[in-house]
């Protein structure tokens, strides 16, 4: 039923007498009154209102959906990004460690991994010196970022390898590495990816199931 104004129909005519005692004749109307169409059309708003609400209700449930799923790839293809960028960081300080001749060092630090070089010091000391090139400097790692690292078969802990000074990771001049493992995931959840170093110089990068 609508809820536009209704034009009442007149069904018959009733002699109706005024003040003056002339009989006029006025029409009768039958039909749903001013009042139950009103109380009509506010229940079919109600309801039309509660239908809207559960449409829109529904629409911020797919698009939050879509959202969400955006927000994921986007972070696993930034997890990829990061795995792939390292692993050809590594191997370029691997031709970096040759060409010098240098012994190259790797650190993971506080969400930051830096490379470095074993160098005689003033006092004709070997100390390891941070690169400073825009290529194999300091770079940081993504905050939803976890690096973990296992050091033939024995997970190397940051904190303790930091106060020693120590790189976790060392190339030589030769291109060999200390052996090594390198998760890579988002934090709190299992590794996606595996940079694996043996000791014979080669580096894989290794997308985890």
């Amino acid at each position: 039923m609508s809820c536009q104004p209704r034009v009442k129909r007149a069904r018959w005519w009733h002699p109706v007498r005024n003040n003056s005692g002339k009989e006029n004749w006025m029409p009768a109307y039958a039909g749903m009154t001013d009042s139950a169409l009103q109380t009509n059309c506010k229940k079919q708003s109600r309801g039309f209102t509660l239908i809207e609400i559960l449409i829109v209700i529904f629409i911020i449930s797919i698009v939050t959906s879509v959202a969400m799923l955006s927000i994921s790839r986007n972070e696993n293809k930034q997890i990829e990004s990061f795995a792939n960028e390292l692993t050809q960081m590594l191997t370029l300080a691997e031709e970096q460690a040759m060409l010098q001749p240098s012994v190259m060092g790797l650190t993971f630090k506080q969400q930051t991994l830096q490379f470095s070089a074993l160098k005689k010091a003033s006092d004709g000391k070997d100390e390891w010196q941070l690169l400073r090139d825009n290529v194999l400097g300091e770079h940081r790692i993504p905050d939803n970022i976890e690096i973990n690292i296992d050091a033939g078969g024995k997970k190397i802990n940051e904190a303790d390898e930091v106060e020693k000074k120590l790189p976790q990771v060392v190339i030589s001049t030769s291109g060999d590495l200390s052996p090594f493992t390198i998760y890579i995931g988002k934090k709190g959840k299992k590794p996606r990816y595996a940079i694996i170093g043996s000791a014979d110089g080669k580096v894989t990068n290794k997308e985890l199931t």
